[in-house]
């Protein structure tokens, strides 16, 4: 079999050189606008959650609280839906707190069976809740669920409002981890992509919140319009050094044909985004300088610098984790069911204040099936940031597997550590393509 197909060029930044990039595709519109849910027959929320929460109790249970508000849109975010308004908070924190007691009752024959691994309020900018609102949401929940103190609570959201005392009051009531949407420390490039705050007002307000003793992450962007090497290079020095963040979550920026920062961009309303081969670059120097700074690459995307941080949530919610949602617009999963809160803030508020849970949509959503064989074997070794060893490839394909391998090594994409084959930081930006390469060798006929 000619492996070279499947080979990557050898060059001395394989972020950059190693394959060629592929073209970013939206999803099309028109198939968007017209798609249809499947019809549901098999009754209310309360007919049919209960039998569906306990279907299998060995699965992770989360619970995802949405608070669809901002004071601003950002616009790079696609999350966008409400607009902070006066007296937002108080109103709907009623409401959540009231269909916290709906779902509840309609679980209370089941509801202390099954532990929650997680708690996630996600947004919008949950943060942007008054302090007494959030934590009596987070009491309520832990006062309705079985909650264990080892669980992971989560809230999101960004510095701007964002108190030493929320933080505080927030640990106190339950929360053991903040996620913070900085995406650069740079004065400049924050206010040019919506974050209003300076970096000395960051890196106050993290030294706040750091202080209440909850786990504090945030999120990173590279490959944003206007950056440069040098400034994505000192956001990680002034996180490692001048904060006491536990740890982050480095994403590469996604700019779609047609969207608002898109268009921006074409207009000039905002600098030119960095190219695909600087991007790569950007990614290949951050790593190494992250590595430097004592950040592990623990998980796809997620960085830390303690064993505090353990990303659970994210971890779980990509692995089809029974999910009962909260709030306008969030959605969750019950066994093969899929459920998803009205998205319009009225229609949530008219449902709650019926005493129904608020579900827009509900749907037979079939779980995908559980990896068996190799894909099994590939799905837990990718987890871990590395690929098999060759002795537990398919046996008629493992002469050829060595090949590829040694390859890839040769190419600075892996590393041969006697176990198995770890992605360096350069595998990991390929680590998608390299996965669809695996699956094209698997397919292709034995030599």
């Amino acid at each position: 079999m000619d492996l070279t197909p499947f080979f990557a060029k050898v060059s001395q930044c394989p972020a950059r050189d190693a394959f060629e990039p592929e073209e970013k595709k939206m999803p099309s519109a028109a198939a968007m606008a017209n798609w249809k849910p499947p019809k549901w027959t098999g009754g209310t929320f309360k007919d049919f959650a209960p039998e569906a929460f306990m279907a299998d109790p060995s699965r992770p249970l989360a619970l995802y609280v949405h608070v669809p508000f901002c004071h601003h849109h950002c616009l790079f975010c696609p999350f966008y839906i409400n607009r902070t308004t006066a007296g937002f908070s108080r109103e709907y924190t009623e409401l959540l707190l009231r269909e916290i007691e709906i779902t509840a009752d309609a679980l209370k024959e089941v509801i202390d069976k099954r532990a929650v691994a997680t708690v996630y309020f996600g947004g919008g900018t949950p943060t942007d809740l008054d302090e007494s609102d959030l934590s009596s949401v987070i009491t309520a929940l832990f006062d309705h669920f079985n909650i264990p103190k080892d669980a992971e609570v989560t809230v999101e959201g960004r510095t701007t409002g964002f108190t030493a005392s929320k933080a505080k009051a927030w640990t106190a009531a339950g929360a053991n981890r903040f996620s913070l949407g900085v995406q650069s420390a740079n004065t400049m490039l924050r206010q040019r992509l919506g974050r209003i705050s300076s970096r000395e007002e960051l890196k106050s307000a993290l030294d706040g919140i750091c202080a209440s003793g909850s786990s504090v992450i945030i999120d990173m962007l590279y490959g944003l319009p206007g950056q440069t090497r040098e400034i994505l290079l000192d956001d990680i020095r002034f996180i490692s050094e001048e904060t006491g963040i536990d740890g982050l979550d480095l994403y590469a920026l996604k700019i779609f044909p047609g969207t608002p920062l898109d268009k921006a961009i074409q207009i000039g309303k905002m600098p030119k985004a960095p190219t695909f081969d600087d991007t790569a670059t950007m990614f290949h120097d951050a790593y190494l300088a992250l590595v430097n700074a004592g950040f592990e690459h623990f998980s796809p995307k997620h960085w830390r610098r303690n064993a505090r941080e353990r990303s659970l949530y994210n971890r779980l919610a990509g692995q089809q984790c029974d999910m009962i949602p909260f709030g306008s617009a969030a959605g969750g999963r019950l066994n093969a069911i899929s459920l998803a809160n009205a998205r319009d803030i009225k229609t949530y508020r008219n449902m709650v204040e019926a005493g129904e849970k608020p579900l827009g949509h509900i749907m037979p959503s079939p779980l995908r099936p559980i990896p068996m064989g190799f894909d099994a074997v590939l799905a837990s070794y990718a987890e871990k940031l590395a690929l098999p060893p060759v002795a537990l490839w398919p046996e008629d394909r493992r002469s050829e597997a060595e090949g590829l391998l040694t390859q890839w090594q040769a190419a600075g994409l892996l590393k041969d550590n006697g176990k198995e084959f770890c992605l360096t930081g350069d595998g990991y930006f390929w680590s998608q393509k390299m996965k669809g390469l695996i699956q094209r060798f698997l397919s292709e006929p034995v030599s």
